[in-house]
């Protein structure tokens, strides 16, 4: 009997982590994306030149999502609609869009730049 139920156990610990890996493949969109370039007017430069800490993104199921700005991490939400991304961080509304790979913002928190992250 107790050899049985390490057996179901273990079996529905399979599960879980199997669900929690492909709970977000739904959505080409989720996933950790990182800063890698910052641009202001027609100047682009190394993210570490403007954040020391870098910055990212994560995009997570149910869409909750994780943004770190020079080492700082803010929690939110997210949405999208084709390949329009809407965040939502410490209620600022934050526009950008995805194209492959590549997730632009533009002008995060009311500041004039766009940051380029890549997945």
């Amino acid at each position: 009997m107790k050899k049985n139920l390490r057996k179901v156990f273990c079996l529905v610990m399979v599960l879980v982590f199997a669900i929690s890996l492909s709970a977000c493949s739904a959505d080409p969109n989720c996933g950790k994306y990182v800063c890698k370039t910052v641009q202001v007017d027609d100047m682009t430069v190394a993210v570490g030149n403007v954040f020391s800490n870098g910055a990212s993104i994560e995009l997570k199921q149910a869409g909750a999502c994780d943004f770190v700005l020079d080492g700082v991490k803010y929690e939110g939400s997210w949405n999208s609609d084709g390949n329009k991304i809407t965040l939502k961080i410490e209620e600022e509304q934050i526009e950008g869009s995805v194209s492959g790979n590549t997730l632009s913002i533009e002008k995060p928190f009311d500041v004039g730049m766009t940051m380029v992250f890549e997945k």
